[in-house]
């Protein structure tokens, strides 16, 4: 899942409102019926701050943050 996470979280992002800190993110994404587990892997791995764009969520997550 780990290699797959990015591409999966890609698709979510559509339609959130940037910029949003880390939590603001994630019960957006929560609100826009993401699957718990999914939410669950981006609580660990999406490190606090505000993010600006779905691409700035991406990159986090493939740890160019």
């Amino acid at each position: 899942m780990r290699k797959r996470l990015p591409a999966q979280v890609g698709r979510y992002l559509q339609g959130v409102e940037f910029p949003a800190r880390k939590e603001e993110l994630l019960e957006r994404l929560e609100r826009n019926g993401v699957p718990g587990p999914l939410v669950g892997q981006l609580r660990k791995r999406l490190p606090e701050g505000e993010y600006r764009s779905p691409q700035d969520v991406l990159k986090a997550l493939r740890g160019g943050r």
